[in-house]
C-alpha cells in the first residue's frame, strides 16, 4: 500500500507540473478556434443601437484644439439637455511638461475641458482612458500607468482602459476585464502605489462593482467594419457640433480621434471598444432568441473544471481497466493498460463534449477548452502508466516461471470435498492416458486437505509453474477455498505470461458455478453441457505433448458452446 500511494503521488505531481506549465505557455489560438466554431451558429453580431461613436479630428501639432472641441461637444450636450448613459473620452490626456508648449493656449484649453466635464458630470457620467504597458504574449503588466493631467482626471467620473489582444490575426480578439496591481508613479517617476484598472466596457455599465478585480478574459464578436464617414460614426465640426439628427439620449457615446488611434489590424481602438460594448449590451437583451451566446468567464472556474474532468477520466480509466481484465483480450492483453487509457480519454472528452452541448443549449459557451482537453489526455496517459505498473507487479515475483522446464505434465486443481468425483472422472482418465512413446502423463494430484502455515503455498506455486497444463475443476465450493483461489490465480498468471493461445489452463466446470471475476477471462465449459469434455481435454494434452508443445489440435467448441 505505501508503494502504491507513493506511485500515485508521483503521478499526481507530474500532472500538476505539466498542467501549470501548460497554463502559462499554451497558446490562446486553440481556445479562440473553439469559440469560433461554437459561436458560428449564433446570430451575427449587430452594432448596438445604444452605442454612438463621435470622431474628433486631432492634429498632433495642435492638441489644445482637440481639447477645445471635446469641451465644446460636452457643453452642447448640456445646453441641449441631452442625457446619454455615459460619455467615454477614449483619449489619454497627458500633462503639460515643457515650455513653450505649456501655458497659453494649452492652459486655456485644459481649463475649458475641465469646466465642461464638471458641468456635464452632474447630468451624465464622463469617463477617460488610462494607459499602461502590457506584454500581450504573457498578458502581464510591464509598466506603470502613464502620467496624466491631474486636473482633467480629477474632474471625470472615473478612468479605465481596455487592452485588446488579437489571436490568429484579425479573426480572434479578446480583452481582460481587470488588471490588478497596476503601479503608478509620482511626478518624479517614483513608484508610490498600485491600483486595479478595469476595462472600459465594465466600468461604464450600470452594474459595475469595483471589487474584487475580475481577471477573466472576454472574447469580442466583431461585425462588419464601421465606416467613418457615415453613421454610427459622426464627426464634430470646428465648433464641437455634430449633425442635428444625432440623438445621444440613453446612448453610450464614445468620443475619440479615430484616425489617431491605431487599435489593432484594420480596426481603430474606438471601433473595437464599440463592438465590445455592443456585445455586452446584447448579452442583457430580453430577447434571448436574438441575443448572442454568452462566453462564460473562465480563469477562476478552471481551478474547479480542469480537476473535475480529469477526475472523471481517472474514474473512467479504473472502470475500463478492471472490466477489460475480465475480458478475453487474447493478444491484446499486454496492451490492456493503454487500451483502457485510450477508452478513458475518449470517455473524458465525450463527457466534456456533452457538458459543452448542455452549456450551448443554455446559450452559453465555455471557450477555454485546451487546458481541460489536455488534462483529460494527461490523466488517461498517467493512468495508463499506473495500470502498466499494476500488471507488472502482478507478474514480477521472486520466483519467475521456469522456461522450458516441466516437472509435471498436468496439475489438477480442485476442492477437496469434491475429491472422490475428481479422482474418478478427471484424474483416472489422465492417469490412464498413454503418449505415443508409451509413457504415461506426469500428474500433480494433491490429495492432502491439510493447509497450514505457508509451506503449502511455495509447494503449490512451484508445482503450477512447473506444469505444462493446469486443469482446474470449478464447483460450487471451489472459489470459496483459500488454496483453490491461490492455485487458480497462480495458473491465471501462468496463462497470461504464456499467452492466451497457449491454452495451458483447461478448466472443467461441474454445473454452472459463479466464477471469480479475476479469472473469468479463461474459457470454461461445463461437463453437464459437454459430457465428453474430459475426453477432449485428455486428447488435446496428449496430442500437444506428442507434438512437442507446438499448438495444434485444440479443442473445438461443441455446438452452442461459447468460443
Amino acid at each position: 500500500m505505501p508503494r502504491a500511494c507513493s506511485s500515485i503521488a508521483a503521478l499526481v505531481g507530474v500532472y500538476v507540473a505539466i498542467m501549470l506549465a501548460a497554463a502559462l505557455w499554451m497558446p490562446h489560438e486553440w481556445d479562440w478556434t473553439a469559440f469560433g466554431l461554437m459561436s458560428a451558429r449564433a446570430p451575427a453580431p449587430e452594432f448596438s443601437s445604444h452605442v454612438t461613436i463621435v470622431n474628433v479630428p486631432l492634429d498632433p501639432r495642435d492638441v489644445p484644439s482637440f481639447r477645445r472641441r471635446i469641451a465644446a461637444f460636452l457643453d452642447e450636450l448640456v445646453a441641449n439637455g441631452k442625457s446619454p448613459n455615459a460619455v467615454i473620452l477614449d483619449a489619454e490626456f497627458d500633462p503639460c511638461r515643457a515650455q513653450p508648449s505649456c501655458g497659453e493656449p494649452s492652459e486655456t484649453a485644459r481649463t475649458a475641458l475641465v469646466a465642461a466635464i464638471r458641468k456635464a458630470v452632474p447630468r451624465f457620467a464622463v469617463f477617460a482612458t488610462e494607459e499602461f504597458a502590457v506584454d500581450w504574449h504573457t498578458d502581464t503588466i510591464v509598466g506603470p500607468l502613464d502620467d496624466h493631467d491631474p486636473q482633467i482626471y480629477a474632474a471625470v467620473t472615473g478612468a479605465a482602459h481596455t487592452i485588446f489582444t488579437t489571436v490568429g490575426g484579425q479573426e480572434g480578439l479578446f480583452y481582460r476585464r481587470c488588471y490588478s496591481g497596476v503601479p503608478f508613479n509620482d511626478s518624479s517617476d517614483r513608484a508610490i502605489g498600485t491600483q486595479s484598472v478595469w476595462s472600459m466596457v465594465d466600468r461604464v455599465l450600470p452594474e459595475f462593482r469595483s471589487t474584487p478585480c475580475d481577471a477573466s478574459h472576454v472574447p469580442v464578436r466583431l461585425g462588419p467594419k464601421l465606416v467613418t464617414s457615415a453613421p454610427p460614426v459622426y464627426t464634430v465640426n470646428g465648433q464641437g457640433r455634430v449633425s442635428s439628427d444625432v440623438d445621444v439620449d440613453k446612448q453610450y457615446v464614445i468620443v475619440a480621434a479615430i484616425d489617431s488611434d491605431p487599435g489593432t489590424g484594420e480596426r481603430s481602438g474606438p471601433e473595437l471598444l464599440a463592438w465590445a460594448l455592443s456585445d455586452q449590451l446584447a448579452m442583457g437583451s430580453v430577447n434571448a432568441v436574438n441575443a448572442p451566446y454568452v462566453a462564460v468567464p473562465q480563469n477562476a472556474t478552471l481551478l474547479v473544471v480542469v480537476p473535475a474532468f480529469s477526475g472523471l477520466t481517472a474514474l473512467a480509466y479504473a472502470a475500463f481497466f478492471y472490466r477489460l481484465r475480465r475480458a478475453r483480450l487474447r493478444k491484446l492483453r499486454t496492451s490492456l493498460p493503454w487500451l483502457a487509457a485510450a477508452l478513458a480519454a475518449l470517455a473524458g472528452l465525450g463527457i466534456f463534449a456533452a457538458f459543452e452541448l448542455l452549456m450551448y443549449a443554455a446559450r452559453q459557451i465555455y471557450p477555454q477548452v485546451s487546458l481541460i482537453a489536455l488534462g483529460i489526455v494527461m490523466t488517461s496517459g498517467l493512468s495508463g502508466l499506473r495500470g502498466d505498473r499494476i500488471m507488472r507487479d502482478e507478474t514480477d515475483t521472486v520466483d519467475p516461471l521456469p522456461q522450458e522446464v516441466h516437472d509435471y505434465d498436468v496439475f489438477v486443481s480442485y476442492a477437496h470435498d469434491e475429491g472422490a468425483w475428481v479422482f474418478e472422472h478427471v484424474y483416472v482418465p489422465l492417469r490412464d492416458a498413454v503418449l505415443p512413446n508409451g509413457k504415461k502423463l506426469s500428474i500433480f494430484f494433491d490429495t492432502s486437505s491439510l493447509r497450514t502455515g505457508t509451506a503449502w503455498q511455495s509447494t503449490l506455486a512451484l508445482a503450477i509453474d512447473g506444469s505444462r497444463f493446469i486443469v482446474p475443476v470449478y464447483s460450487e465450493t471451489y472459489f470459496g477455498k483459500p488454496y483453490c483461489r491461490f492455485e487458480i490465480k497462480r495458473a491465471h498468471r501462468k496463462w497470461i505470461l504464456a499467452g492466451e493461445g497457449s491454452r495451458c489452463v483447461l478448466p472443467i466446470m461441474r454445473g454452472h458455478p459463479k466464477i471469480d471475476p479475476a479469472v473469468d477471462d479463461i474459457q470454461a465449459r461445463s461437463i453437464d453441457d459437454h459430457p465428453d469434455l474430459v475426453e477432449q481435454i485428455v486428447r488435446e494434452i496428449v496430442n500437444r505433448i506428442a507434438r512437442q508443445n507446438v499448438p495444434g489440435d485444440s479443442l473445438q467448441p461443441a455446438d452452442g458452446a461459447p468460443s
